[in-house]
């Protein structure tokens, strides 16, 4: 899963750079398996979907189209747990679907301390699906979700990257999985890392998945390769001229990307998010970007002072925007070298004309609720809250507190559209406790560059952000393939459009001929099907089933 703007979720994507075809050091020993399936020669006839230029075809050269729906698995758990049976790929087929991704712990198949050592229960797991795709006519698309040295998408994956075996390991589990269904017809593909996060720079990606596709390519000549693209580089949340996808060589390869966009409103309301109300869609009063970049900020704003300070008004300068650069203004919360607390509350930003003259209240809040704050740390210190305690005008404040470096909260659902030569000001309330540096608290905006063109909350913005990447891949004779897109349940809720943005995102896709799945089908935040254990038919986004049984068959 992604983010936007401000958040080390966002949806980024491929770099150019060469790839070395040797070895790699560490080279770990053959695989075994604890009950090893006998050998096969390599087959002769290739009955596996294939790609035909830009056309993905079966083995009678028919077109496919892969539209499909995401089996998460419970990948959190390291044990197998019963996620669906097999009437659950009876009603995907129902839907009209005909493709499954499907994710993977390798924990399933090998234990940290046996590695290179698989378990026969994986692989029985494994058969046992393959023969109910098989059965109901359902590609699955193997996709590695959690993979040795971590699982990704948030960042905490670093061991992937930092230790070689955590490699080793990966490649040779994907061998020992592209050599064991090397004919497989019903597997589509493989995905070999989900939403990977180098922890240094994309050259990273680019080694790992060229040697990842050479080693499963020793096995296994013809099966698809799903290539994701690196929804970010740690510390670097921008994307790069090419998406950061991979630079990688081969054939029969797909690339992969995800879209949640817009993040505020796909999101919204998730407990594990933290962002509130994301609002409805389509919105025409709301702005949404496909990528900015922090510029610069009102940095000569009033800051604390050292010590103690009681509740204290801040009035910040006012800053006229003469650099056609800046496109974006967000509030943000700023505190460093903070032994004891920064507290915040009452703030307003105003907007002034070229002469001066104030134009409106931009935004006018009491801090009482974290939603849709996102705290940053320069070097991991500090905490952010809210406290029920203490308040400018009543007993709930924003902190931050114990940094030893700079640190900010800023408040991304409250970016607004700067006018070149208008001025715009931030003040507000703080109070000060055991405040040891000289900007030990400051309210400020931040202010942001686009790359790319301010649009409304509508399908146009879903179609410049998803006609990007497609031109992309046009240019390139590429394949797309949108591995996740979804919106969370309470985009279904209350009349906030969670159907018009499926069918828009739907739409553009097969427009741009983007093979998709949903995320997901079984699970709470963004599923179908909701709740533990086997799906319930009675307990279900039944709105979403209907729609794509509608309007896939």
């Amino acid at each position: 899963m992604k983010f936007s703007l401000l958040v080390p979720f966002l949806f980024l994507f491929f770099i150019s750079c060469g790839s070395d075809d040797a070895p790699l050091p560490g080279t770990p020993p053959d695989p075994v398996s604890e009950e090893p399936s006998e050998p096969t020669e390599e087959s002769t006839v290739n009955n596996l979907l294939q790609l035909n230029g830009t056309q993905l075809v079966d083995a009678d050269q028919n077109p496919i189209y892969l539209q499909g729906v995401a089996f998460n698995n419970f990948i959190w758990f390291d044990n197998i747990e019963p996620h669906h049976s097999e009437i659950d790929y009876q009603r995907v087929s129902e839907m009209g679907m005909n493709a499954i991704r499907f994710y993977m712990n390798y924990r399933y198949f090998e234990d940290d301390s046996n590695p290179y050592t698989y378990k026969q229960s994986g692989w029985d797991w494994l058969d046992q699906n393959i023969a109910w795709a098989k059965k109901h006519d359902i590609y699955l698309v193997l996709n590695m979700h959690a993979p040795q040295g971590g699982y990704q998408s948030q960042g905490e994956g670093d061991a992937l990257w930092d230790d070689i075996e955590n490699q080793n390991r990966l490649a040779a589990l994907w061998k020992a999985i592209a050599e064991r269904y090397k004919d497989e017809v019903q597997i589509a593909g493989f995905g070999p890392v989900n939403e990977p996060v180098p922890s240094q720079s994309m050259s990273q990606w680019d080694a790992l998945a060229q040697r990842l596709i050479n080693e499963i390519r020793e096995v296994n000549k013809n099966h698809l390769l799903f290539i994701e693209q690196a929804i970010y580089v740690q510390g670097n949340f921008t994307k790069d001229e090419n998406f950061n996808f991979p630079s990688v060589t081969g054939e029969n390869l797909v690339y992969e990307f995800h879209g949640y966009e817009p993040f505020f409103y796909s999101h919204q309301l998730l407990e594990f998010a933290r962002l509130g109300d994301g609002g409805k869609y389509p919105d025409e009063n709301l702005i949404e970007v496909d990528n900015s970049e922090w510029y610069t900020a009102t940095f000569d704003n009033p800051s604390l002072p050292t010590g103690n300070t009681d509740w204290t008004f801040f009035e910040g300068i006012q800053y006229t925007i003469t650099d056609t650069e800046i496109a974006l203004g967000i509030p943000a919360l700023v505190a460093a070298e903070v032994e004891g607390r920064v507290y915040f509350d009452d703030i307003v930003v105003k907007e002034f004309d070229t002469d001066g003259t104030f134009v409106r209240d931009i935004f006018n809040a009491n801090l009482n609720s974290l939603d849709g704050w996102n705290f940053w740390s320069q070097n991991g210190s500090g905490n952010n809250g809210l406290s029920t305690s203490e308040g400018h005008n009543d007993l709930q404040s924003l902190f931050i507190d114990g940094t030893t470096g700079d640190s900010n909260m800023s408040f991304s659902e409250g970016q607004f559209e700067i006018k070149q030569g208008y001025s715009y000001q931030i003040s507000g309330w703080m109070k000060g406790e055991n405040i040891t540096g000289e900007d030990g608290g400051k309210i400020r905006l931040d202010f942001y560059k686009v790359d790319g063109p301010l649009l409304k909350r509508n399908k146009a913005f879903l179609e410049n952000y998803l006609g990007s990447i497609a031109e992309w891949a046009e240019a390139r004779n590429a394949v797309l393939y949108m591995g996740e897109f979804g919106a969370g349940t309470p985009c279904f809720e209350n009349d906030k459009g969670g159907l018009i943005w499926v069918a828009d995102m739907v739409d553009i896709l097969k427009t741009n001929n983007i093979h998709f799945t949903y995320h997901a089908y079984h699970e709470d935040a963004f599923g179908l099907y909701l709740g533990g254990g086997l799906p319930d038919p009675n307990n279900v986004n039944q709105p979403l089933i209907d729609w794509f049984t509608s309007n896939l068959n």
